[in-house]
């Protein structure tokens, strides 16, 4: 048994079809099942069988392919490994983060990481927290940028940014004088608000609820940017986060009594090998937030 028939095994499995896998791995389709039935021969049975049109593994294919996932893990975890003793002169990075927190914080972040380490290259995936948490589950990405209620216990964290959850109108809104709201005064309030994915929506929901408030929505969506010109054009006030409301001078931020406070970690899995591109990036980021801190 060797590594490059495991990969066919994998990809026959993926495809569900022998041609499909030849083509994909660029060999011979007679290549592929001889070394198939080699392998077959080898371990004493049969790795998959054909069902309506396709070809999909038996329980003892499965059996292997979940054991060839974890080599395969390994490997490329070596690979890595060695490639980190170039001193960080190359390097890559595959990050997955929430979209309102892309929209402000990060573009900063990674344009000063880069100006320390221009040979890394990132991979940045936008998503909700439950896709994200997915990504990093499959090993789809290295990183996850995540709000700590939404970060999973087994998981490695470090803090990386605090922003406050606030409620935005534009400046003839009845409440632009104001600076803070309570919960009840959502009542009947007309929002463009975010769907149910979003760590902002579900908090804005406890809050009606917890007050017995029931906002009346006039736009949902999951792009930020749309919910962030609603409010700007009068359809209603939205939530977004302080720092990316400050940057807009045509919204107002009122704060919520009780203040809507969320804490954003950079998240890994500790039974994965983490780079040292991917550990320059964590140590960058807290580094960053100590900074920011420390300036007040």
């Amino acid at each position: 048994m060797d590594i490059r028939t495991l990969r066919y095994v994998a990809a026959i499995a993926r495809l569900r079809s022998f041609t499909k896998a030849s083509e994909a791995l660029r060999i011979a389709q007679p290549a592929l099942s001889i070394s198939i039935k080699k392998l077959e021969d080898e371990l004493g049975v049969q790795l998959f069988t054909r069902e309506a049109r396709q070809v999909v593994p038996t329980p003892e294919g499965l059996m292997l392919l979940h054991r060839a996932e974890r080599i395969f893990e390994e490997l490329d975890s070596a690979k890595r490994e060695l490639q980190d003793s170039q001193e960080l002169r190359t390097g890559d990075v595959r990050l997955g983060f929430p979209p309102m927190y892309g929209m402000y914080s990060l573009p900063k972040l990674l344009r000063d990481f880069r100006e320390v380490y221009p040979g890394i290259v990132i991979t940045a995936t936008v998503g909700s927290a439950g896709e994200i948490s997915r990504m990093l589950e499959d090993g789809s990405i290295d990183l996850a940028m995540l709000e700590v209620r939404r970060i999973r216990a087994q998981w490695e964290r470090v803090l990386v940014g605090r922003d406050e959850m606030v409620l935005c109108v534009n400046g003839s809104h009845p409440f632009a004088h104001r600076k803070r709201i309570k919960g009840s005064e959502l009542n009947g309030l007309p929002m463009a608000v975010l769907d149910s994915h979003f760590i902002q929506r579900q908090l804005l929901d406890s809050i009606g609820a917890q007050s017995g408030a029931r906002v009346k929505p006039t736009l949902q969506s999951n792009y930020v940017p749309l919910i962030r010109e609603a409010a700007a054009n009068g359809m209603g006030a939205v939530t977004l986060l302080r720092s990316l409301a400050e940057a807009d001078e045509r919204l107002v931020a009122l704060s919520f009594e009780p203040r809507q406070i969320l804490s954003f970690h950079l998240c890994w899995r500790d039974d994965r090998y983490l780079s040292r591109a991917n550990r320059a990036l964590v140590d960058f980021a807290v580094a960053s937030y100590k900074e920011r801190r420390a300036a007040g």
